[in-house]
């Protein structure tokens, strides 16, 4: 009995001390312009669910974070290292020795530091089994052709990362080691091997119905395999895939392919029962994926509207639900507006999901219930407010607690602002006085007068009745009205061809 109750303490021991807490750190910022004047550059979202809170930290912090972002923490939940795929940052954000480049070739060039690496989802991190101190990298890169499709993911790569050098602050000690040379869809993901310790990482082939598995253990790489299931997938369309938490189900979601759900074999990496669910996803349309905590519910974004499907149901097609659809909120950015969309979605560590939009916007949606059937699910649009602006970005985490003696995540995490209050918006265009009669005065921010802008303006049947161009360099306009009739009338602004602001205007004499 005194051997049983040491070895159930020292099983409790370990546990509470080793709590897995790699995805508790995100670090989300928006995809850079290079041109410094058009919005500011040094501006970096961390999200913290250490302590039982989650926090919201600004960071001045010059690195874009688009469609590929990861970061790492260790088991306590400390920052350890993260990366946007073109090289790998510490804790003091400073690129590790040997840290860069990723994905080396003239698609970096391209890419790399003005917007951050364009593989989406195309990037994950794994501890190494039985080593507290390694960590893997896996990053897929692209490269650019002279026919259709001109850009093609064609390189699967590994870095290992140790963090114990460098003071601690961690070293690439092993950088750029190709698994995989032909062409693969955009996205990885990862699940825990069914002894708790090693892992599966998956990658689809393009054109093809192989999905690619690599076994990572202690002793590094060990296998490399593929497994041809289901339909020929087509042209990959910025979707997103994804493990459920209990480690049972693997789904992929992108507007070609639409919806394919597997039941997955922790034990031999295969996969099984291959259903394929159309959605009414638009074409061209970033797409996005989650499953909920308990693994019976399955969520996918379409951009404009967010469908749950009941694992649990007789017939999935059957049990699709509409639990949100976007409500037409544009967001001002420096002058420009960009719909808050629905995009790419994370189970988070405090049990909810979070999705990010399109453009650069200062707000994440929330699904807070995610275990919840229909709209008990409690979707909010727009339920983060950030302090900075965010365009697709968003970690891509395997779920680290599967296997761990850990719950996958911890719903007693709740929100605690960091106090940041962001000042209030500029206004893009002002048109006024608005009933006017005569003549109207166009008024336009800081940032919208520096290029040459164009004012157009509709009546009550969308017939164009006058266009105006607004010179760079100044800020305000005064346009004549004589020749229009009274009446209701639309005004648009357009810059550099992209929508900046509309309204009405009431022209009463």
């Amino acid at each position: 009995m005194r051997h049983l109750l040491s070895a159930v303490l020292l099983f409790y021991t370990f546990y509470s001390h080793a709590q897995h807490k790699n995805d508790y750190n995100w670090l989300i910022g928006v995809e850079q312009d290079p041109n410094p004047d058009v919005y500011p550059i040094n501006c970096m979202n961390l999200l913290s669910f250490e302590q039982g809170e989650l926090s919201i930290e600004k960071l001045s912090v010059d690195y874009p974070m688009y469609v590929a972002n990861v970061s790492m923490s260790d088991s306590e939940g400390n920052l350890l290292f993260y990366s946007n795929g073109c090289d790998v940052k510490n804790v003091n954000h400073e690129i590790m020795p040997n840290g860069s480049p990723l994905n080396p070739g003239d698609s970096h060039e391209n890419s790399c530091p003005d917007g951050g690496y364009a593989t989406v989802g195309g990037i994950i991190a794994l501890p190494m089994p039985n080593d507290d101190n390694k960590y893997y990298l896996f990053h897929q890169a692209f490269a650019y052709y002279n026919e259709s499709p001109f850009v093609r993911v064609n390189r699967l790569y590994y870095s290992i990362v140790d963090m114990a050098l460098n003071n601690g602050l961690g070293d690439v000690t092993i950088k750029n080691q190709a698994i995989l040379s032909n062409i693969q869809h955009m996205g990885l993901q990862a699940v825990r091997h069914a002894n708790n310790q090693d892992w599966w990482v998956f990658a689809l082939k393009r054109y093809s119905n192989e999905y690619y598995r690599i076994l990572l253990t202690e002793d590094g790489i060990a296998e490399v395999d593929s497994q041809a299931i289901g339909e020929l997938m087509g042209v990959p369309g910025g979707g997103q895939m994804a493990f459920s938490p209990d480690g049972t189900k693997f789904a992929n979601y992108d507007f070609t392919d639409q919806l394919t759900l597997f039941d997955f074999n922790r034990s031999n990496g295969e996969l099984s029962n291959y259903q394929r669910i159309e959605l009414d996803t638009p074409a061209f349309a970033f797409c996005g994926l989650a499953f909920s905590p308990n693994s019976k519910r399955l969520y996918a974004s379409t951009q404009t509207k967010l469908w749950q499907l009941d694992l649990e149901a007789p017939d999935l097609l059957s049990s699709k639900t509409l639990v949100g659809e976007y409500d037409g909120f544009v967001y001002e950015f420096f002058g420009l507006q960009f719909a808050v969309a629905f995009q790419r979605m994370q189970l988070g560590p405090d049990c909810k999901i979070y999705m990010t939009s399109q453009g650069p916007v200062a707000y994440m949606h929330l699904i807070h219930n995610p275990d919840e059937l229909g709209t008990a699910c409690n979707f909010e649009q727009r339920g983060l407010p950030l302090p900075c602006s965010v365009n697709y970005s968003i970690p891509n985490f395997p779920h680290y607690r599967l296997g761990t003696g850990q719950p996958v995540c911890d719903s007693n995490i709740v929100f605690v602002s960091s106090g940041y209050v962001p000042p209030p918006e500029e206004e893009a265009v002002r048109v006024w006085p608005n009933p006017a009669s005569s003549e109207v005065r166009v008024e336009l921010s800081a940032t919208v007068s520096t290029k040459t802008s164009t004012l157009r303006l509709f009546d009550g049947t969308g017939r164009l009745v006058g266009q105006w161009e607004l010179s760079a360099g100044s800020n305000e306009a005064t346009l004549s009205l004589s020749n229009l009739p009274d009446g209701m009338y639309f005004w648009h602004v357009e810059s550099w061809g992209m929508y900046v602001k509309s309204g009405k205007l009431i022209i009463s004499r």
